[in-house]
């Protein structure tokens, strides 16, 4: 498997967790940590995939993804 595959659903579930947090308590540390992490974890995947497409490793993606874990 790709790393996107995980990448990109993983960050979509903590932005929801961070929106719901949000929602629920009105944490904006929650909101902060759980979309804004999310939205980058989302972004390395999708830098990763268009990486894929073109048959070649993307550097960045790697960087972001061992940096955000």
């Amino acid at each position: 498997m790709h790393d996107f595959c995980f990448t990109i659903p993983y960050g979509m579930l903590l932005m929801v967790g961070g929106f719901i947090g949000y929602l629920k308590k009105g944490s904006f540390a929650s909101l902060a940590g759980g979309a804004g992490i999310g939205l980058l974890v989302v972004l390395a995947g999708f830098i990763s995939l268009k990486a894929f497409e073109k048959k070649k490793t993307s550097s960045l993606a790697t960087l972001l993804q061992t940096v955000l874990s």
